[in-house]
């Protein structure tokens, strides 16, 4: 494969190798933690080892040169040698696509946009800590995971690595490659800018742990919430473009004359390759935009047929997350084959949007972007600011109501939770705010109307791949409606499994996302029609037995499950080094485990579809699903961070 489509097979392998890389040298630093531990006696040699340790970890930007003293592994060497053999036979377009990863470094955020997504990120851990604890919000601590991410926000403030690593001769040491030396010259300039030096003491001292009541929930998510919007509004004055041509020289001069490289994602759909887009040039201006929780930059590209491209380059944070994500996308485009098949749907252009993403380095994705799509939490921030509300005061009012009545000694009933819920559609978000959303930016009644039509169709994708494939719960931030088209494309969908059975979780107070606006922009005919509808005909085209869904299910989930349970044993055997005994034997035991619970998994998922499908005159399962997810009963009892209000 890897012969007929290098461009196909080297992005993955190559984001695999350097995966692989960072997790081997993350055990290389823990042994050596453990041995540093285990000899006192030896302080300087065990100091100077900690510190090499640190320089090469730290320096993970997706260079191959990296330095340090780490034992390549089997799988290492594998894909060492699957890229090898691939630059032999395509010299060319592979030194090309290097020379276009290398330059993506220069598409990093600044460090007002670093901190601002770390902390948005934090925050995100906050909530599910505060939601997790609410049965005592005036007593709820910080767990010690948030407490070093915390920390290590505040020990590489802006720069992204620690502090004192960074000095003149230290530069060419722990950095090789062009890439990773323009990050620590960004961190140098960083460090002696004085508007950083007095907003990273005021961030130390807000941070400081040893202050009384600093390990309280409540106290860090208001800190938290003080320093996100400080940082919007300084990211709100930064420049919103630059020319490609400054930064970066090889991208700018690219050309179809300098390699015949095809889109980002291209290959990710089965079509013959007379049909595949190849980049003739990237546009001159790269925008800067507020997207999927980042400042991402905001790439065009010009295919050899003269259509423009846009691509979002964004920053990944976590490992293993990405992949887990990709799966999801990967699933969802090989349903689209067989909707596309079938009269029913096809007739009612049942299509998920599914974007291009592809990973170009275990930090940093392309993503395919639409310039007019935005999230419904950005039209919710929106219409907050026109009305005078604070965005993230109903959450807050939530935790202050709970306090209050746990203060007086007893806990929330359920009707103190439905009290909350429209006390804040009260005063804060009336279940209009979307519909006069969508009044005001579709004024012709015709767009109004079609734009409205292709949301319910779509939002009845969303919410039977939610709840039938057991995705994760579908936030604010996650939603993304096309304001040109209605289509609804979502990020970050990922399968809901418990993280200690490693089984597909099936207990949620709502099935999916149909809250009091949503509900009101659809209209009650809208839901009880083309929604339900809808459902129901995606459910009986996936039931037929010659689509072979369960075979697809089986190899997605196969993925999947093996990486949660790898997972595990790692945790409980101490981060054992791949390729050792220990590791192979305790795989070679769990290969049972992982067939019964893809099995499992997969039986799980074709009783929703099953019962999701079939349907007795006007009753019918979507119908009582709709009903579930449309409660108050069932709304009030959410997570109030994810909006059930909205």
């Amino acid at each position: 494969v890897g012969r007929l489509y290098p461009q196909a097979v080297y992005f993955p392998i190559r984001t695999l190798y350097l995966t692989l890389k960072i997790e081997q040298r993350e055990r290389h630093k823990t042994a050596e933690n453990i041995a540093a531990a285990h000899l006192p006696h030896q302080p300087t040699t065990s100091a100077a080892g900690s510190k090499a340790s640190e320089s090469a970890s730290s320096s993970s930007s997706g260079s191959t040169a990296e330095a340090g003293p780490i034992k390549a592994t089997l799988p290492m060497w594998r894909c060492s040698k699957i890229m090898q053999m691939q630059r032999e036979i395509h010299p060319t377009v592979l030194s090309s696509l290097e020379g276009i990863v290398d330059q993506m470094v220069w598409f990093r955020e600044n460090w007002y946009e670093e901190v601002l997504r770390q902390l948005r990120a934090g925050l995100a851990k906050c909530h599910v800590v505060a939601f997790h604890h609410r049965a005592a919000v005036a007593d709820a601590t910080v767990t010690p995971h948030t407490l070093n991410f915390i920390k290590k926000v505040v020990s590489t403030f802006g720069i992204g690595i620690g502090i004192k690593s960074i000095s003149t001769s230290s530069v060419s040491a722990a950095f090789s490659s062009a890439a990773s030396e323009s990050l620590a010259r960004r961190a140098q300039a960083t460090v002696q800018d004085p508007v950083f030096q007095k907003m990273k003491t005021q961030f130390t001292a807000d941070f400081d742990f040893s202050q009384p009541n600093a390990m309280k929930l409540q106290n860090l998510i208001q800190k938290l919430r003080k320093w996100v919007k400080i940082l919007e509004a300084k990211t709100k004055v930064l420049p919103k473009s630059f020319l490609i041509e400054e930064k970066c020289r090889f991208l700018s001069n690219f050309s179809l004359k300098t390699a015949e490289v095809e889109l980002p994602g291209e290959f990710l759909l089965p079509k013959h390759t007379h049909y595949h887009v190849r980049i003739a040039r990237f546009m001159p201006r790269v925008e800067i935009v507020q997207k999927h929780n980042t400042s991402a930059r905001r790439l065009y590209i010009r295919g050899h047929n003269g259509k423009i491209y846009p691509y979002l380059v964004v920053n990944d944070s976590g490992l293993g997350d990405a992949r887990r994500e990709e799966r999801v996308l990967q699933l969802l485009r090989m349903l689209n084959h067989y909707l596309g098949k079938q009269k029913e749907t096809s007739r009612r252009f049942l299509h998920f949007t599914v974007p291009r993403v592809v990973s170009v380095s275990p930090q940093m994705r392309l993503v395919e972007d639409n310039p007019s799509s935005i999230s419904l939490l950005d039209i919710y921030r929106t219409e907050c600011a026109n009305r005078g509300v604070e965005y993230d005061a109903p959450v807050a009012r939530y935790y202050e109501r709970l306090a209050a009545v746990q203060a007086r000694g007893s806990q929330a009933s359920h009707q103190v939770l439905r009290d909350i819920l429209r006390e804040v559609q009260a005063t804060m978000v009336p279940k209009g705010m979307l519909r006069e959303w969508a009044a005001a930016t579709f004024s012709a009644p015709t767009d109004y109307w079609t734009f409205r039509k292709m949301l319910t169709l779509q939002l009845s994708l969303a919410s039977f791949a939610e709840y039938v494939l057991h995705l994760t719960r579908l936030n604010p931030d996650m939603m993304y409606v096309h304001q040109d088209s209605g289509l609804l494309n979502v990020s970050y969908y990922k399968f809901d499994v418990d993280d200690i059975t490693g089984e597909l979780d099936c207990n949620r107070p709502v099935p999916f996302r149909l809250t009091p606006n949503i509900s009101e922009l659809l209209t009650s005919i809208g839901i009880t029609g083309p929604l339900t509808a809808s459902a129901i005909a995606v459910a009986r085209c996936l039931v037929t037995p010659n689509f072979k869904i369960q075979s697809i299910l089986r190899t997605i989930l196969r993925d999947e499950m093996i990486t949660g349970c790898r997972k595990r044993l790692e945790d409980k055997s101490g981060l054992p080094t791949p390729g050792t005994a220990t590791e192979n034997k305790l795989m070679e035991m769990d290969e049972e485990t992982v067939i019964n619970m893809v099995n499992k998994a997969v039986t799980v998922i074709m009783n929703r579809l099953n019962s999701m499908a079939s349907f007795d005159g006007p009753d019918s399962k979507v119908a009582t699903l709709v009903t579930a997810a449309n409660s108050h009963d069932n709304l009030c009892r959410m997570d109030p961070a994810w909006h059930p209000w909205l």
